[in-house]
């Protein structure tokens, strides 16, 4: 049984819905029933999710996307809205980093683009759906900031920590703007999950470290991530506005 049963019928969107948090959205989303749009660069990886959520009997669609450019954002909106007629529900989930590094040894190519992913996806995306949520009865626009976002930790990227506090920021104006038309915007502040891309970047010893800061002494998992955010979309969350929530086990505590 669905946990969410107002999720049937409404129209998601999630952005970076081919592997990691994104991907475990979808799914859960799919799972209540809601009509979820699968936004990625990698159509690959976002067609192997949506054959998930096919079999389960939900209903996906695919759409290409370069969150970092607004001609591509402006096509896979419109895509959207012809397939399932409106949208209910954004959530920003595509991001990331490439590398560990420090300001000084960082090439502006790479400042720019990870500011470019994290923050200016999340802007494009905002701006594209706003006239449809006002169309909507329980719009909603969720973002994926960071720990990183909330404090300084030398085991990150100043691009990325830089960008998702900028992402917070951001949700603070829509929910101030946005507000007036019933549209809600919130934020979660993950701590290091174990998603494919950090398995990547990461050494078990660094797993482990991080582990051992953390009050819960775990890692957060995709799910962790994906339960926050249904519930920031759900009716149960009307009231809810402009609000970060730290998914991160009391790593940090704001």
């Amino acid at each position: 049984m669905p946990l969410y049963p107002e999720f049937d019928g409404r129209s998601v969107i999630v952005t970076g819905a081919a592997q990691g948090i994104g991907a475990v959205t979808a799914l859960e989303f799919a799972k209540n029933k809601a009509r979820v749009a699968l936004l990625d660069i990698d159509e690959t990886g976002a067609q192997a999710i949506a054959k998930q959520i096919a079999g389960s009997g939900g209903r996906a669609l695919v759409v290409r996307t370069d969150v970092k450019d607004d001609k591509s954002v402006a096509a896979a909106i419109a895509r959207v809205v012809a397939e399932f007629g409106g949208i209910d529900v954004l959530v920003n989930c595509a991001g990331g980093y490439g590398r560990l590094a420090t300001v000084e040894d960082m090439p502006l190519d790479e400042w720019d683009n990870t500011i470019a992913l994290n923050l200016r996806s999340v802007f494009l995306m905002s701006r594209a759906v706003i006239p449809h949520l006002k169309k909507s009865k329980a719009g909603r626009i969720i973002s994926v900031a960071s720990i990183s976002g909330r404090t300084v930790t030398a085991a990150s990227s100043p691009a990325y920590g830089a960008a998702k506090a900028a992402v917070i920021q951001l949700t603070r104006f829509l929910a101030q703007q946005l507000g007036p038309d019933g549209i809600t915007a919130n934020a979660i502040a993950p701590i290091t999950t174990l998603t494919p891309r950090v398995k990547a970047l990461r050494t078990d010893e660094d797993i482990a470290r991080i582990a051992a800061q953390v009050p819960l002494r775990r890692l957060a998992v995709s799910e962790d991530h994906s339960n926050a955010m249904l519930f920031l979309a759900s009716d149960g969350a009307a009231y809810i506005n402009g609000v970060v929530l730290d998914v991160n086990g009391g790593r940090v505590m704001m």
